[in-house]
């Protein structure tokens, strides 16, 4: 009686994958030590202090500029993927490659900032 087999991945999609899973969890620990450390400067805005309203300002800037350039480097991935595919549909197309692709063109706008903002409102130098 044969074996039914999951079809398994290509030891590159599950690279992809791991490399994915780690920049996320980085991004985590970053985002998490950048919360802890804005809290008293955002409770100090909220009272009235000038520095924590700046704070609070920089942090919606940063978000809404993150969501705005991350759209875009996702529908430019997307884009360049289906534009290779309609022109030569003969390639070999990886598909889990080019997810992976476009989530990490996704992630970067944030983990870009997630990193300058742990190491600015610690003090650690990059």
């Amino acid at each position: 009686m044969p074996r039914s087999r999951k079809p398994s991945l290509p030891a590159a999609a599950g690279a992809e994958a791991q490399a994915l899973a780690t920049r996320v969890l980085a991004m985590q620990a970053e985002a998490g030590l950048t919360i802890a450390m804005r809290m008293p400067l955002l409770l100090k805005g909220a009272l009235g202090d000038s520095s924590g309203q700046r704070e609070a300002t920089k942090a919606v800037v940063e978000k809404v500029s993150a969501v705005v350039e991350s759209s875009v480097a996702a529908t430019y991935a997307t884009t360049a993927f289906w534009w290779s595919f309609a022109l030569n549909p003969l390639a070999q197309g990886d598909l889990t490659e080019a997810a992976a692709k476009v989530a990490h063109s996704t992630l970067e706008p944030f983990a870009r900032r997630t990193r300058a903002n742990a190491a600015r409102l610690t003090g650690r130098r990059r």
